[in-house]
């Protein structure tokens, strides 16, 4: 896919959510505003998601694996607190891109509750080099499920699913037909 169109598509999913006021708190309507003010790129700065960690740990990325998955200097990084489409279902590409573009050759990274997955990879929280959460990105944009299941940013990433949700965000959630 190109790239114009994953923006497109980013741009769209971010405006959607902004589209609807109920269900959207108004703090997380300046985020979906300010993203998709990003995405754009007519902010020279950008602006701060709801979840930030400009001053994180910096780490280079090697390869994106997936939607939720790099590997860095450090290892594998499994993103803390998403779940994104796996090879074999929809949205697997577009989530793949979405995450390459935000994560370029370096992250920020923050620890949660539990530093490792069942699968012996790294999970961290992980953050663009401005500091903007990549899973927030991610969840607004309809390219990532946000499981609340545990994790210090587990109930905001759980509301903006919701949203994303209910204003049909992205890849994952289309109109239906």
């Amino acid at each position: 896919m190109g790239r114009a169109f994953l923006l497109a598509v980013a741009v769209a999913g971010l405006a959607a959510i902004a589209a609807c006021s109920s269900g959207v708190r108004p703090e997380d309507q300046l985020v979906v505003d300010a993203i998709a003010t990003q995405r754009a790129g007519t902010v020279p700065d950008p602006p701060q998601t709801v979840i930030h960690c400009g001053d994180c740990e910096r780490v280079d990325v090697v390869r994106v694996i997936d939607g939720d998955t790099i590997d860095t200097g450090i290892g594998r990084i499994r993103f803390y607190g998403v779940d994104s489409p796996e090879r074999d279902e929809r949205c697997f590409d577009e989530a793949t891109e979405f995450t390459r573009r935000l994560a370029g050759v370096a992250v920020r990274v923050e620890e949660g509750p539990r530093a490792e997955d069942q699968f012996g990879r790294l999970l961290r929280y992980v953050y663009d080099l401005s500091g903007n959460s990549i899973e927030v990105q991610l969840v607004a944009g309809g390219f990532a499920r946000a499981p609340a299941n545990d994790g210090q940013h587990a109930a905001r990433l759980a509301q903006l699913e919701q949203s994303a949700r209910a204003n049909h965000a992205g890849c994952l959630w289309p109109v239906a037909r």
